[in-house]
């Protein structure tokens, strides 16, 4: 594996977190008033995890799940905690993290960014003639953003969320991509609608 292979993964979201910004930018600034208070959001994930620090040869892509809960304080921030598992050949990642997320509302739609902070927890399934499972747990950082879009007043679909994410389990650094896509169910409001 060469260097610049295991680097594109990286560039492609730096990529996206740049065009992403850039439309956020230019964006009109939204004229809602009204948030729920609460949204909880579930889906399916992919990871690309570096595992070339664990002793693996490549990145690992893993397949899992992805689930939020968000208290909006405001309708543009809210406070999120995130679970997300990830699973393949001889290795499966657990993260839970928390932290504030800022949030870009229209009429039907929303963009949003975080920052979390958590643990990380890697298990690896070898066997060293005691156990079957080598297990570490450390530090774990994620910056990320996402598009949500309202299917009815009740729910949305998170059309993507991308995420940066740092751990540091069994004495190393992995730098890793996470992408997720499912529902949001929000109930709940803060703030009014504008008389007419």
């Amino acid at each position: 594996m060469t260097i610049g292979s295991a680097s594109r993964p990286i560039n492609r979201v730096f990529g996206f977190f740049f065009l992403l910004a850039a439309l956020l930018a230019v964006a009109p600034r939204s004229t809602a008033q009204v948030a729920p208070r609460w949204e909880v959001f579930g889906g399916y994930s992919y990871r690309h995890m570096d595992t070339t620090p664990l002793g693996f040869s490549d990145w690992s892509n893993l397949n899992g799940w992805n689930a939020e809960g968000m208290f909006n304080l405001t309708p543009k921030w809210s406070f999120t905690l995130d679970l997300s598992g990830h699973y393949g050949n001889h290795i499966h990642d657990f993260d839970y993290m928390i932290g504030p997320q800022f949030n870009w509302r229209r009429d039907k739609s929303k963009l949003f960014g975080h920052v979390l902070f958590g643990k990380g927890q890697n298990t690896l399934e070898i066997s060293n003639g005691l156990q079957d499972n080598v297990k570490s747990i450390g530090r774990a950082v994620a910056v990320g953003v996402g598009y949500d879009w309202d299917f009815t007043p009740r729910f949305t679909i998170r059309v993507g969320q991308a995420d940066f994410i740092n751990t540091y389990t069994f004495g190393t650094n992995q730098n890793d991509i996470r992408v997720s896509t499912g529902l949001v169910f929000h109930f709940g409001q803060i703030g009014h609608r504008p008389k007419l």
